[in-house]
């Protein structure tokens, strides 16, 4: 195939310097030669002598040479299995082997095409070399191990949450839909997964209760710049309400989470608002008003009997402790307080509804002084009453219970006395002149070591 060096000197479209290839030993043919070693000039025309006939001036050869001499080489078929750089010069490749003539003169990478075609037709693929980059360097985002994938499953099997209640279903099956969307409510199903195998696994695995802990930073921090940014959307207002259950549900994980818990259980009130406000739909069914307490009312008429002994521990403690109280805050949690374990005495179904009172004031009619007062954790009052309000769920373990009965999960009626570990923390610290306070919470602390009181032997 003519490479259309017949018809100009240089096509348009090179960009290098033809001079040095016309030099190569390569295009010194025959024809070349014997134009280029010829003395006579073709051009001149001769003078007849006397009683000679003028002969014609050119022949076919001289034709030939003269035209050889104008290009200074002839065109060539197109070469298909030549070098890539040879063709992109438009140029014949003598096909030398690791490199042509034209790359090795010229210093340049020999490299060849995939498909090699033989003189006899065969086509024969080259190996790809390794790919130096991504095959496919647009995809971008977090990438996740076969150990991320185990935890997503155990999150669906075991490791959801058990509130709102009654919505096992919705954290099995909507709740992993959206999670796909926003890497805040992934990486918190990640982080309660793994801090829920933690807790459970013997000897513990460091490294799990690592990665358990890093999930849990990277949630906090997107979740943060979510809220920051505004509910926008139906689908995006309940995945931040899902995280903050998720995240309030490790905390209960977790050794000096406690004002976690307490901040996301305000989230989750607030975030459930703000919905609201909007009109947006909850993915979550009947967790607003009185429909949580509808469907744990027939457990709450089951409840046991708290040991009257351990009841009657908890008001001596609470009375002792009254006078410490004197901010609105303090004084407002005490009275709860003491409120709950006094209806130990008469009613279980009444001290859980002093306990659900608790949860709504540091919850939602808390304001943001009073709340940040009542988790300061130089506040030494305010770390006594969080003391005693812990004690007082667990020994409460056998009502609250009712909770979870009816759970799909496999984990139903496991985790019980896990807030304990609260307990450790707070009792790590202790100021000498309130060691006689935390007489009863450190008894409480002791029979959980024990694997007594939540689990219903006090029933």
């Amino acid at each position: 195939m003519d490479l259309g060096f017949a018809n100009s000197r240089q096509s348009p479209g090179e960009h290098f310097d033809r001079t040095p290839f016309l030099r190569t030993p390569s295009d010194a043919s025959s024809e070349t030669l014997r134009s280029t070693q010829s003395p006579i000039d073709n051009s001149l025309t001769r003078t007849a002598l006397p009683g000679r006939t003028l002969q014609p001036t050119f022949t076919a050869k001289d034709e030939s040479s003269t035209k050889v001499e104008k290009w200074g080489r002839k065109g060539h078929t197109k070469s298909r299995a030549g070098c890539l750089n040879c063709k992109r010069a438009r140029i014949k490749c003598k096909e030398n082997r690791p490199s042509c003539d034209y790359c090795a003169h010229r210093g340049l990478e020999c490299r060849w095409p995939e498909v090699h075609i033989n003189q006899m037709g065969t086509m024969i693929l080259r190996p790809t070399p390794p790919a130096s980059v991504p095959l496919n360097p647009l995809v971008s985002g977090p990438v996740y191990t076969s150990q991320d994938f185990r935890l997503f499953h155990h999150f669906l099997q075991t490791a959801y949450p058990h509130h709102p209640i009654g919505n096992d279903s919705v954290w099995t099956h909507e709740v992993p839909a959206i999670a796909s969307k926003y890497d805040f409510l992934l990486n918190a199903m990640l982080a309660l997964s793994a801090s829920d195998i933690y807790s459970l696994r013997t000897p513990c695995d460091k490294d799990l209760h690592l990665k358990a802990l890093t999930y849990r930073v990277k949630s906090i921090e997107s979740l943060s710049q979510a809220v920051s940014a505004g509910i926008e959307s139906f689908e995006k207002g309940n995945a931040i309400l899902a995280t903050c259950y998720t995240l309030l549900f490790q905390s209960v994980l977790l050794n000096e989470a406690l004002a976690d818990y307490f901040t996301f259980v305000r989230g989750c009130v607030s975030v459930s608002i703000q919905v609201s406000i909007k009109k947006m739909n909850f993915i979550f069914t009947k967790f607003l008003g009185d429909e949580q307490l509808e469907m744990v009312e027939d457990g709450l008429q089951k409840a046991p009997w708290i040991n009257p002994d351990v009841v009657a521990k908890a008001n001596r403690s609470f009375e002792k402790m009254g006078p410490l109280c004197k901010t609105k805050a303090e004084i407002t949690m005490y009275g709860l307080l003491l409120s709950m374990a006094r209806n130990l005495i008469t009613s279980s179904r009444s001290a859980y509804m002093e306990l659900r009172k608790i949860y709504y004031i540091f919850s939602f009619e808390m304001k943001d002084e009073e709340f940040r007062e009542f988790i300061n954790p130089a506040n030494e009052v305010c770390q006594l009453l969080q003391a005693h309000f812990v004690a007082m769920q667990l020994i409460m373990t056998p009502i609250t219970k009712a909770e979870q009965r009816g759970r799909e999960s496999a984990a139903a009626g496991e985790g019980d006395g896990t807030t304990g570990r609260w307990l450790k923390t707070l009792h790590s610290n202790i100021p000498a002149h309130l060691l006689e306070y935390y007489e009863w919470t450190l008894w409480v602390d002791d029979e959980v070591q024990k694997g007594r009181l939540y689990n219903g032997v006090y029933d």
